[in-house]
């Protein structure tokens, strides 16, 4: 594969940072810089007392941990873990990469089959898990014979573990105790070699077509540097921590790299605790995906609207943006009171996943809280780019973090082509998987997947995934995410999927699933299930959309629902799944989307199943 690259660009560092080789050198720098400075908040359970661990502690029980999983002779070994986000987590991933073996995090919301196949693929040779998946573990381990050693971060009961290869997190971390107290240094002298496999992650998807990447230390590390070189905190702020730790975005934006400032991470109890966490917590940072910070934007306008402060707020908001611009920056005491749902503190949000819309980003700027949009993926440990203390621009995703170059390949006349990136947090490879390696990695680029630009100051715009593109038959390419950003806006719409489907013999159309909010919704119609308003209303708003767009990119047919679209755990949509689902009802039905364009595809479901049942 030949490359045709343009508009190279590297980061530049905008802070002195430290340098670490390895986590391992990590973490004895935080708890040297911070060791009586809390480093974790957290409960055991929702509405418990909250516990508080400093730097030291951490550290200390990371090691104490280390130790007994060496004791057990399980050096080398390759230590999956899954749960929800907890310290016993925290604790376990970092005691196996800094002298066991290696981490591989697993998604906690696959079902059991995945769960089998992944550690299959993974030759995992040691489970650490969370309570809440017992059974399943229970039922794994009577089938797998590969598993050396069982570990539940919380078992609730002792029956639990009383069984042979179980052990109980609490009970290793006071026998890695011990094991310090006499004099056991083999787990706190092991050399680290910060070049070689430390981390397996699987990319989200099926098990099956999941590839697993593998990271080392350097890869992770210097990510880290890169953050903390553009984006600076003091030790002390806090951050709440609500995306799974198994993605490669959480655990390093929100995990290592604010462990790295020496900050405080505060454990949420879960997306239903989310707003009480916040307001407890008081963070200064948020890290999360897009759709998180739309939830809270869009609760924020109900309840302004609903006090009839609407107009005036707005109006504030561009006095207090101009006034900005002359170097007085009132806007954190004017929406003092649209501030206190985050806790009253928040300075920052971090995004990252999928773009943020700009209409969102303008509304948190506008109250006094940066946005700072990422763009990166697991396979680039993660963040590649984004908007920094000193450079962010609304609809880009930043500048390259330092030690990262980034580059458009192939690029068309508008100078859009294919992202790639070179640097020290590129991937070693594909797990097991030369073949995909060598497709990706082309003379040290990696190749995104993510078609884009680059400005004259290097700011990155993402367009697009290659793989979503829908290339009609002329040849024209539309990206399914421009369509979908316009629909978006419609204010009854929460979100749509668009995609192109062969109707017209063989011709390719572009077509649309749209999700309509059956609250909002009520103030356009009547009834949400009048099917022919309905029909008129979207009828109206695609063609105001489509007025928007160059001929080629209308949108032809639509169906729309209430059930909200299946996504990874990251939150971005699966394309796939989703359109074949599509298609495979429509089989069924012997219909196809021209014929029912417009229509509720819930009750065609419905249809579907009623049939099922006469039969």
């Amino acid at each position: 594969m030949s490359l045709n690259l343009i508009n190279k660009t590297s980061g530049k560092s905008y802070y002195k940072v430290p340098r670490i080789n390895t986590l391992k050198e990590m973490l004895e720098f935080c708890q040297e810089r911070y060791s009586e400075e809390i480093a974790f908040k957290y409960r055991n359970k929702p509405r418990s007392e909250v516990i508080c661990k400093t730097y030291t502690e951490f550290a200390n029980d990371t090691r104490a941990l280390g130790s007994a999983l060496h004791d057990l002779g399980l050096k080398g070994c390759h230590i999956a873990i899954i749960g929800e986000n907890r310290y016993e987590w925290v604790v376990s991933y970092l005691a196996t990469v800094n002298g066991i073996g290696v981490a591989v995090p697993l998604d906690k919301m696959l079902p059991e089959n995945e769960i089998i196949t992944m550690l299959d693929r993974g030759d995992v040779d040691v489970l650490i898990y969370s309570s809440s998946f017992q059974q399943i573990v229970e039922h794994i381990t009577q089938g797998n014979t590969n598993l050396k050693a069982v570990i539940c971060m919380n078992p609730e009961k002792d029956e639990d573990i009383e069984r042979d290869g179980f052990y109980s997190f609490h009970d290793l971390l006071s026998h890695g105790y011990e094991l310090l107290d006499s004099g056991y240094k083999k787990y706190i002298d092991t050399v680290i070699d910060s070049n070689i496999l430390s981390v397996l992650i699987f990319t989200s998807g099926t098990s099956a077509s999941s590839k697993a990447v593998m990271l080392s230390h350097k890869n992770i590390c210097t990510d880290i540097m890169g953050l903390g070189g553009v984006v600076s905190f003091k030790p002390g702020d806090s951050v709440v921590s609500i995306l799974p730790l198994s993605h490669t975005f959480e655990n390093t934006t929100g995990l290592l790299f604010p462990l790295f400032l020496g900050i405080t991470i505060c454990i949420s109890d879960g997306l239903k605790y989310f707003p009480q966490n916040l307001t407890e917590y008081k963070p200064k940072c948020l890290i999360g995906v897009p759709l998180i910070f739309d939830k809270f934007k869009e609760r924020i306008w109900a309840e302004v609207k609903k006090k009839g402060m609407e107009k005036k707020v707005r109006i504030i908001m561009s006095l207090a943006n101009l006034l900005s611009h002359f170097g007085i920056n009132l806007k954190r005491k004017l929406f003092k009171q649209l501030l206190e749902p985050f806790g009253g503190d928040l300075c920052a949000i971090v995004t990252g996943g999928a773009p943020m819309e700009v209409d969102t980003i303008r509304f948190y700027e506008g109250i006094g809280i940066r946005v700072y949009q990422g763009y990166g993926l697991t396979e680039t440990s993660p963040v590649v780019a984004g908007g920094n203390d000193f450079v962010r621009k609304t609809g880009t995703c930043g500048n390259p973090l330092p030690g990262v170059t980034v580059a458009v390949d192939n690029p068309d006349f508008k100078g859009v082509g294919e992202i790639v990136v070179k640097g020290d947090s590129v991937m070693l490879g594909y797990w097991k998987n030369q073949e995909a390696t060598d497709e990706a990695i082309v003379d040290g680029w990696f190749h995104t997947g993510d078609l884009g630009r680059i400005d004259r100051k290097g700011l990155i715009k993402v367009t697009g995934r290659a793989k979503s593109m829908i290339v009609l038959n002329n040849g024209k390419k539309v990206f399914p995410e421009e369509l979908e950003n316009y629909i978006n806006k419609i204010p009854y719409v929460k979100e749509s999927l668009v995609w192109g489907e062969a109707v017209n013999n063989g011709n390719v159309d572009i077509c649309a699933k749209i999700i309509l909010d059956k609250e909002n919704i009520t103030e356009a119609i009547k009834c949400p299930e009048d099917e022919s308003a309905i029909k008129r209303l979207l009828d109206k708003a695609i063609k105001d959309v489509n007025k928007l767009m160059p001929v080629y990119k209308t949108i032809r047919y639509y169906v729309y629902s209430y059930e909200e679209l299946i996504k990874t755990t990251s939150m971005k949509i699966k394309r796939y799944v989703e359109t074949a689902e599509i298609r495979s009802l429509f089989g069924k039905l012997a219909t196809s989307i021209k014929k029912t364009t417009g229509r509720n595809i819930d009750r065609l479901k419905e249809m579907l199943a009623k049939r099922a049942e006469t039969f």
